[in-house]
């Protein structure tokens, strides 16, 4: 990826009380009761600041069920830029003293600001996987996390939760009440960060970062209430694993149909997915979805491949913090690049990006990817309102064939 330094140095700001601690506390009996959130926080009890936090990235909620965890504490928390475009957040997103990054490029400002922030004794929450889980497990972590600790040169918290992706899954809208538990606890003290070597380190957060929801939910035989499980499953689990047709699938809410073969899921709230008739199927989402990366993995490995699909463009005005449609063109993965051929702003406009260093990239749930250039972020949007989950594990899958990490 290019590397991204804005030319104005990003002030952070301490949270505030009235838009941060106080909601905190507050909410917290309501969360409590809608998610069935229980925490564990003992092991952060006489941790000295300025800290850094690391987090797992399970849901959209796991902003809410971290910051509950770590009070009293305050911390700001690194956020990815298009974060600051949402008409939601934007009155309010640098009032919490959020820092922007980003995604998945070499950010130095945002890397200086958050080292200015712990110098000067602020509490920073990162979470390293950078976007939030697609399939309910952590993403690869990068070894760079490492360095970056060393850089931090502070106390280490690791925020550990399970049953967020179930709660809020990442494929569908609204929420499931479930149960999800949060852990604190002190990773490394700061004499550790200094003392472990690089590789001591990255094992370290590795290790802490791992979940897998949906193992968890089976093991715990814990119920997520819905009325349509299934809801939009179909986006995330778009490979038949019948006839192998792909965005095939449908789903009315509780069943999965392949309108190529008629194949049949259905997804239960308790994390099964159930054959009906004769259909064939993997049992649970992290194995169907493990079926498409083997997919996609073979397709790489056959050599010449491609994939190219109709798009419209979209970029972020830094200025206004919000994204304006550009043109249209075609988004194709060829010869080791990502690339746009198409228009922008009435004009031909080429953007090219090799995937060599590219360990993942941003996909949205309004069927489209995000990528970051050093003048700003461009968002390709499908045509077919369909693709961004099989262009992110080409994406990934592509860099852990070129990493020997399969």
């Amino acid at each position: 990826m290019e590397k991204n330094e804005k030319k104005k140095e990003y002030k952070v700001k301490k949270p505030s009380f009235w838009l941060y601690t106080l909601p905190a506390y507050l909410l917290r009996p309501y969360f409590k009761f809608k998610w069935n959130h229980k925490v564990d926080r003992k092991g952060i009890k006489g941790v000295k600041s300025p800290v850094l936090a690391i987090a797992n990235h399970c849901s959209t909620i796991d902003v809410i069920l971290t910051l509950q965890t770590l009070l009293p504490k305050k911390y700001n928390i690194v956020a990815g830029r298009d974060l600051f475009t949402w008409p939601a957040l934007k009155p309010f997103i640098r009032k919490f003293g959020a820092i922007p990054k980003s995604q998945f490029s070499i950010d130095l400002a945002a890397m200086r600001t958050m080292k200015t922030a712990t110098d000067d004794g602020l509490n920073v929450l990162i979470y390293p996987e950078g976007k939030t889980s697609l399939d309910g497990r952590q993403a690869y972590l990068a070894p760079a996390i490492a360095k970056f600790i060393k850089f931090m040169d502070c106390n280490v918290v690791m925020v550990h939760t399970v049953g967020a992706y179930l709660t809020r899954p990442r494929y569908t809208k609204g929420f499931r009440k479930g149960r999800v538990e949060t852990k604190a606890y002190v990773l490394f003290t700061q004499e550790q960060v200094r003392s472990l070597s690089n590789k001591e380190l990255y094992e370290g957060v590795c290790k802490a970062m791992e979940y897998n929801d949906h193992v968890w939910q089976r093991e715990n035989n814990i119920r997520f209430a819905s009325e349509a499980p299934a809801a939009n499953l179909n986006y995330l689990l778009y490979k038949c694993p019948k006839c192998g047709a792909e965005y095939e699938n449908e789903s009315d809410g509780k069943v999965i149909t392949c309108l190529s073969c008629g194949n049949k899921a259905e997804y239960t709230e308790y994390g099964e997915i159930k054959p009906v008739g004769d259909s064939k199927v993997f049992d649970r989402i992290d194995l169907w979805y493990d079926f498409q990366k083997e997919a996609v993995t073979e397709e790489l490995k056959k050599g010449n491949f491609e994939i190219s699909k109709e798009v419209t463009l979209l970029y972020e005005d830094v200025l206004d913090a919000s994204f304006k449609e550009a043109g249209e063109g075609t988004l194709t993965i060829k010869d080791g690049e990502i690339f746009y051929i198409g228009t922008k702003d009435g004009e031909p406009f080429e953007m090219r990006q090799s995937l060599a260093s590219m360990s993942t990239i941003v996909t949205k749930n309004s069927e489209g990817v995000d990528l970051t250039s050093k003048e700003t972020i461009y968002r390709f949007l499908f045509k077919e309102h369909k693709w961004s989950v099989k262009y992110g594990l080409i994406v990934e899958q592509n860099f852990a064939l070129n990493n020997g990490l399969v």
